[in-house]
């Protein structure tokens, strides 16, 4: 595979306004939240909790939920690639990755062309960014509709930014970044996926991130940098359901992301429980 170009960027976590306003407890006693602003137009809103390694949680909430609001969220976590790679160098890259060997698997993965989004923050900084999103389509190795309760979310979706990157992740603030959990940055995003379709699912993520994994029975492993830093930094680990509690998981919530691991310069790595947070 060629050289690895992409990186962990952030993950979509949705709270509902009671969530919201005011967050609960429990977060807000582990980490220093920041107010994101208001999306382009005006219908949602976020807060982040921005890490040391560049990457991010971005606690996203409607103001207004649209009847689609399923289908203009991009997907539940992103991937990226910096300067001088584009959107649109990126999505040609992934495209003609998913028409090759080893392809999407046959799970019907392709990519859109970008399109433009922004924010305003707190600060009334207009930020603006392009997203890739997956398009998905009924293939040969698609798992029944049975696992996608939540629609499809089994592909990440990449944000390129349009204005400087520290606008829309202000990492090089230490004030932002110093949490009381210590934390400092994704150390690992894991994507479960039925049994009978973990092949397939390596093959897609392969041609995606373009870069081989480590695997073994009970995973695919591929080694992600974060934009913060130099080396590799993290990890996104494909996973097949092993357990009833997997199968429990895939039933409510569907093939994608289900764990995901924090890295903490005080202790052992942080959970943070996402399965509230997958609507």
């Amino acid at each position: 595979m060629s050289s690895q170009q992409v990186y962990i960027d952030h993950l979509l976590l949705q709270f509902s306004q009671e969530q919201f306003d005011p967050l609960p407890s429990w977060i807000l006693d582990n980490f220093t939240v920041v107010d994101g602003g208001v999306h382009t137009g005006g219908l949602s809103r976020n807060k982040l909790i921005v890490f040391k390694d560049g990457t991010y949680l971005e606690l996203y909430s409607w103001i207004t939920k649209p009847d689609d609001w399923r289908n203009r969220l991009p997907g539940d976590f992103a991937l990226t690639a910096l300067d001088p790679i584009s959107a649109e160098a990126s999505r040609e890259r992934i495209v003609k990755a998913l028409k090759s060997e080893p392809g999407d698997g046959n799970i019907g993965v392709t990519y859109l062309p970008p399109r433009e989004g922004g924010r305003k923050n707190a600060e009334g900084v207009d930020i603006q960014w392009k997203i890739v999103k997956a398009r998905y389509t009924q293939a040969e190795s698609t798992p029944p509709d049975e696992f996608y309760p939540r629609g499809r979310t089994d592909a990440p979706f990449f944000c390129h930014d349009l204005t400087p990157r520290k606008h829309r992740v202000t990492f090089d603030q230490p004030s932002v970044t110093q949490h009381p959990s210590g934390t400092t940055g994704i150390d690992r995003i894991e994507v479960l996926v039925p049994k009978d379709r973990f092949r397939a699912y390596t093959d897609l993520y392969t041609s995606i991130v373009g870069a081989s994994p480590q695997e073994t029975e009970s995973r695919a492993e591929f080694k992600l940098s974060a934009p913060g830093v130099q080396s590799f930094s993290g990890s996104l680990h494909i996973r097949p359901a092993a357990t009833e509690a997997d199968e429990q998981f895939l039933g409510e919530k569907g093939v994608g992301i289900s764990a995901l691991v924090l890295r903490s310069e005080t202790g052992a790595p942080f959970s943070f429980p996402i399965a509230d947070y997958l609507q």
